[in-house]
């Protein structure tokens, strides 16, 4: 039932007007034009938010310690990878928007390298966009176009996070629209994880598991460099089904998966390192997932799982997958746990 309909049945207009008695919830798509919100890491997915990458991803080679890299992707490669993993996205009914920053953007320490991995730079609740704040200098500033877009796009925004707080989408995991797990690691703090928890409590978030990440000091090489996001070593494919590298994350962590009767597919070393677990669920049990992963995706498929392999190897040297690349604007709510 419309409720606002209904209401409008209601008003009176021989009278002078008062306040309508509905939520904001109520009114989200008649004033927001659209049912905003992706509480869920399996529903359905319906839009998404993309950046086709350019130049930007291939910094110079005397800068990659910097930036965390071993070798300088191929851009030509890199940008054929994309469209492909976006011609799927829209073969499987999904909406796709674009980035679109200013071609000579940069931030205020360097110029942006990251700008593919939009998942990080903010998320959609029930209602509106958090915007993110990031942690490392070359990316710091990214979030103001994430925003921009969203914006312009009709999403409101709910919160900034703000102060020494930081916060990145990659730490991020849904179990169901009232149960989220959220990596403290090298790229969000205690800070941005309280701001960012303030606002799901008001969306309908009951629970929020916070998963401690290994970070890195002076290597950030396999293995002794750790993980920046959570999504690098856990990805929720189907209800009550997930993969994930145990040691990416505390023993205690494996324990509350195991309590919530979530069955782990655990990934070995060698797939884990390239970003194996860095899946995007397209609907319960049917994900997007980066080739060449042959064991994972045998034991996916054993569960019933339906995968759908994209070749994203010019991502992997960026650091991320399918996950990364995508910020999912509006999602179906999905099972509950």
């Amino acid at each position: 039932m419309d409720k606002v309909k209904e209401a409008l049945k209601k008003v009176d207009k021989t009278r002078p007007a008062v306040p309508i008695p509905l939520s904001y919830d109520d009114e989200l798509k008649h004033i927001w034009g659209k049912n905003w919100g992706a509480q869920s890491e399996i529903g359905k997915l319906r839009e998404v938010l993309v950046h086709r990458p350019g130049s930007e991803i291939a910094p110079p080679k005397k800068d990659l310690k910097w930036y965390g890299m071993k070798s300088v992707p191929d851009v030509s490669r890199a940008v054929e990878q994309h469209d492909r993993f976006v011609e799927i996205l829209k073969d499987e009914g999904v909406k796709v928007h674009y980035l679109n920053p200013d071609p000579k953007a940069k931030g205020p320490y360097a110029p942006f390298q990251g700008l593919w991995g939009t998942r990080d730079f903010g998320f959609v609740v029930r209602g509106g966009a958090i915007v993110h704040r990031m942690a490392l200098p070359w990316d710091r500033g990214a979030e103001f176009w994430w925003a921009k877009r969203v914006m312009e796009l009709g999403c409101p925004i709910l919160y900034t996070v703000r102060g020494y707080g930081t916060f990145e989408g990659g730490n991020v995991v849904w179990l169901d629209p009232a149960h989220v797990c959220i990596g403290k690691s090298i790229r969000t703090n205690q800070e941005g994880i309280d701001q960012v928890s303030a606002i799901l409590a008001s969306v309908g978030v009951e629970e929020i598991k916070i998963v401690p990440i290994p970070g890195w000091l002076e290597n950030v090489d396999w293995p002794a460099g750790g993980f920046a996001h959570l999504d690098c070593v856990f990805g929720y494919v189907d209800s009550g089904v997930a993969l994930i590298y145990p040691p990416g994350v505390p023993y205690d962590f494996l324990e509350y998966l195991q309590e919530k009767e979530i069955n782990l597919i655990e990934v070995p070393p060698e797939e884990a390192k390239d970003y194996a677990c860095n899946t995007l669920a397209l609907e319960p049990g049917k994900i997007i997932m980066l080739e060449g992963f042959e064991a994972a995706r045998k034991k996916l498929e054993k569960e019933g799982v339906e995968v759908i392999t994209v070749n994203m190897s010019e991502f992997i040297k960026l650091g991320g997958g399918p996950h990364c690349a995508s910020s999912p604007l509006i999602r179906d709510p999905g099972p509950k746990l």
